[in-house]
């Protein structure tokens, strides 16, 4: 926009449209004294499992978001859940190489399908309009071979009760070769037939196999072209959505970071920050800042 004045001078004026600041919601590396309590089954097909600290650190476990607080989810019609899929917290070689506690999530084996262990938050139907999802996952060294042609794994999902589902994923191809996939879609409801109301792929940016990487997942629900999702692998990008990202119904259930996939498999998951907008500036990845490093 401009303004023309006497004598001729120009003055321009730049709009700037503010950018919402990030605020640090949760981080946790496993050094902060947590451990894992026994899996509690509470009625016939889910067991859960939380974790706690034993000091008084910023961030305690579990994880708060809009008032509610996150827990594993372990879906297995058993007595015996560990024989199925175990939760640990040890000792292993980080991203940085050093001795570190990690959180070692293990699928031995497949009672059902749907098997897995999600850390999921219900939200109670409270409107969580964006977040940003940092953490360092290492995935085992024989992924491709383990999942197979046509597979899958699930990095992340976010559900409504009704309408739309928002799922990341690890696919494989019919040459068993791993590569990255994202999706909205209505899996969320029985009653309508199945459409997938878009999607992304990325067969560029390689998948790990036995190394850390550095996910960074960003999302903004709306009804509108402001709408975004966003994943980014060690800084690079992989996912880039804009566009319509709900329908009507609330985001209900999140899903931070799961092991759920075709196949049994184990990984590991350190470093987790959870914030509420980009931290690192607009659309920018925050792959150089070190984890826990990063200003308020």
């Amino acid at each position: 926009m401009h303004i023309l004045l006497k004598g001729l001078t120009l003055i321009n004026f730049i709009l700037i449209t503010p950018i919402k600041s990030a605020n640090l919601i949760f981080k946790s590396s496993f050094e902060d004294g947590s451990y894992l309590l026994e899996p509690d089954r509470k009625d016939s097909e889910i067991w859960w499992q939380n974790i706690a600290n034993n000091n008084n650190s910023d961030f305690n476990w579990p994880i708060k978001l809009k008032n509610a607080e996150g827990t594993f989810q372990i879906l297995i019609n058993d007595d015996d859940s560990k024989r199925y899929i175990e939760n640990k917290i040890e000792l292993t070689r980080g991203i940085d190489n050093k001795v570190t506690k990690a959180l070692h999530q293990i699928v031995k084996e497949k009672e059902e399908r749907w098997t897995q262990v999600p850390y999921i938050i219900d939200t109670d139907d409270k409107e969580q309009k964006r977040l940003y999802i940092r953490y360092s996952l290492k995935l085992p060294e024989n992924l491709s071979e383990n999942l197979g042609e046509n597979s899958w794994l699930v990095l992340s999902e976010y559900k409504t009760v009704l309408d739309y589902r928002l799922a990341l994923y690890i696919y494989t191809d019919e040459n068993k070769k791993l590569y990255w996939y994202a999706h909205g879609d209505n899996t969320v409801s029985e009653d309508v037939p199945y459409e997938e109301y878009w999607y992304r792929e990325n067969r560029e940016i390689p998948v790990l196999e036995g190394e850390w990487m550095d996910i960074e997942i960003y999302w903004n629900r709306s009804t509108h072209d402001d709408g975004r999702v966003w994943l980014t692998v060690n800084g690079n990008k992989v996912i880039d959505y804009k566009g319509s990202t709900k329908i009507e119904d609330p985001i209900r259930i999140i899903m931070l970071f799961t092991n759920y996939a075709k196949k049994p498999i184990d990984q590991w998951i350190d470093n987790i920050e959870i914030w509420d907008n980009y931290p690192c500036g607009l659309r920018k990845s925050c792959h150089n800042n070190p984890y826990k490093n990063i200003e308020n």
